[in-house]
């Protein structure tokens, strides 16, 4: 957290995109996956051609394999 004496109040509101034709999950349960890839998609700067509910089980498992691999090498 920034100390309370570097704080700074800015007047100015956040600025925003609202993105069209984005992929919208249809099974329950999904929505954290197309979430992450979402944000990854943004961060960086990839469209989000190709996000659907048939490969959604294959991104699920390879975040979960980038989640372990992260959590396994700060254990080290």
């Amino acid at each position: 957290m920034v100390p309370a004496k570097t704080r700074t109040k800015s007047g100015k509101q956040f600025g925003y995109i609202r993105h069209k034709k984005i992929p919208q999950n249809e099974n329950p349960g999904d929505c954290g996956v197309y979430s992450l890839m979402y944000i990854e998609c943004l961060a960086l700067g990839r469209n989000f051609d190709g996000l659907n509910d048939q490969i959604i089980t294959q991104l699920r498992l390879k975040l979960a394999g980038d989640i372990y691999e992260e959590v396994t090498k700060t254990a080290e």
